[in-house]
């Protein structure tokens, strides 16, 4: 109930004494407080309907109404009644004043009509609005409770929790941030203390959770115009079926992440077992060989549930969902996802909810050669992006997963050896430096600036690497091979990868 529509009922004939917005008088009313107490905040908790006569309160001096009312704008309060003609026959103008000054609605009502009257209707109010609010409550349990048990995602719970209460909804961890929301660009930060005297149309509320087992405290948050005893009526039945998705969410994760570590790990070797055996693993996963597979590659966090969220946030988009973590990357298969847009839907989700995390999201790959090749070398372009990016289709990380044998692979990484062994006997930075000439296309001037050393010294460098590896770093086809064989070692974790990156 709201301070407006109290006005409205022409039965009470209600006055407003002061000169209150059109905004303030929507701040909802919990419930009535009767009270002649000059000091009764210590019973109030918030948006209550004082109600009084001033039996008590023959006082002139305004600033005593100043300071009761300024007490009563701290709780705060939604508004005063003051019954007139009792023991004042006007509303005091101490009492006016100081609701002006400290935005507190004044209310007068004036014989026939009494303050009994204002309770009763007040309070029938609320009683309707209660059941009605426990009613909606119910409904909305019985509704989630069915797409969990047809089957559904963290993101179809919260949609349809916020067709119930409007505005926006998400699931925030311990730590304030949001995991999944609805709508998706939903931002939140922790609400403060609430600042006395200061209404709004928009609730910020929060609603905890049961634990979920083994990945800490979570709570719905929503930001919506409904009041917050509101909200809290609405989201307690609710709560109990989210909390049962996210542990169910959790206990699957944990079965599945066996699986898929299998097949990442047997993804990541560039000729591994039999294809009958990488197709075994990829069924055990619970994906379909036969199906387009879409890739993404994101480098590990922190946090030590990063992989669990992630799940949760993808499930709308990739219903076939599987997620590990590998060598410090945390690679995403997903399949039975939408094909003319799935690729962009997850760039866009990413850039949502995390805009400066590096990421690799693959075009649909078919065919477990392609899956094996984007996992390879998604890493390798992982490292030259600075936010969600959608996979280059050929670069040359893609074509050595795929193009290079065994065989070839060795040659590449004992190529390297000798610049590798001379670093460790002599404590030199020539793979260091061979990076650098590399990453600057080969020009000396912006590689000495990066290296911090003199042209003379980079020249002397580069010709003592020339003669370790058998190559002049002064033509293309040197600098092509050292080029590959620089990415056959990052793609394959040797020394030479792993060394002064």
């Amino acid at each position: 109930m709201q301070l407006d529509a109290l006005m409205a009922n022409e039965y009470l004939g209600l006055r407003l004494k002061t000169t209150t917005q059109t905004t303030r008088m929507r701040r909802p009313v919990s419930t009535v407080a009767p009270t002649e107490l000059i000091e009764p905040t210590a019973f109030l908790q918030g948006n209550e309907l004082v109600t009084l006569a001033g039996i008590a309160m023959n006082f002139q001096d305004s600033r005593t109404w100043d300071a009761y009312v300024e007490r009563l704008a701290q709780v705060p309060v939604a508004g005063i009644v003051f019954n007139s003609g009792i023991a004042h026959e006007v509303v005091p103008a101490g009492l006016v004043d100081a609701g002006n000054k400290y935005d507190v609605p004044v209310l007068e009502v004036s014989p026939p009509v009494n303050l009994l009257q204002v309770h009763r209707l007040v309070n029938d109010t609320l009683q309707a609005e209660n059941s009605a609010i426990l009613r909606t409550s119910l409904e909305l349990a019985d509704a989630c409770a069915e797409l969990e048990a047809r089957g559904t995602t963290v993101l179809e719970l919260l949609e349809q929790i916020r067709s119930v209460v409007g505005g926006e909804v998400g699931l925030v961890d311990s730590q304030g941030r949001m995991v999944a929301s609805r709508p998706s660009a939903m931002a939140w930060q922790l609400p403060t203390a609430r600042t006395a005297g200061h209404a709004s149309e928009v609730t910020e509320h929060v609603r905890h959770l049961n634990p979920v087992r083994g990945r800490g405290q979570f709570a719905i948050a929503v930001r919506s115009p409904k009041s917050a005893a509101a909200l809290d009526a609405l989201l307690g039945p609710v709560g109990s079926i989210v909390s049962l998705h996210l542990n169910s969410t959790a206990e699957q994760y944990g079965e599945a992440n066996d699986r898929m570590r299998a097949l990442v790990e047997q993804l990541r070797q560039p000729h591994g077992d039999t294809l009958r055996y990488t197709t075994k693993l990829m069924r055990a996963a619970g994906f379909d060989t036969r199906k387009s597979t879409v890739l993404v590659t994101v480098r590990t966090g922190t946090d030590i549930y990063d992989a669990w969220r992630m799940r949760l946030q993808f499930a709308d988009l990739l219903p076939v969902l599987g997620i590990s973590e590998s060598g410090g990357y945390l690679f995403v298969i997903g399949q039975d996802f939408d094909q003319g847009s799935v690729t962009g839907a997850v760039v866009h989700l990413l850039s949502e909810i995390a805009p400066r995390r590096p990421a690799i999201v693959t075009e649909p790959l078919l065919g477990l050669g392609s899956i094996r090749a984007a996992m390879l070398a998604s890493p390798q372009q992982l490292e030259r992006v600075t936010g969600p990016t959608v996979a280059r289709r050929f670069d040359l990380p893609s074509v050595l997963a795929t193009a290079l044998t065994t065989d070839g692979i060795e040659q590449a990484l004992r190529f390297l050896r000798p610049l590798n062994a001379h670093d460790n006997e002599t404590n030199s930075e020539l793979m260091q430096t061979l990076r650098a000439y590399l990453d600057a296309d080969g020009s000396p001037t912006k590689t000495a600036a990066t290296l911090f050393i003199h042209r003379n010294s980079l020249s002397y460098r580069l010709n003592r690497i020339g003669e370790l590896l058998g190559v002049s770093l002064h033509t293309l086809e040197g600098k092509t091979a050292c080029t590959v064989a620089l990415a056959v070692g990052d793609m394959h974790g040797s020394d030479a990868g792993a060394a002064n990156r």
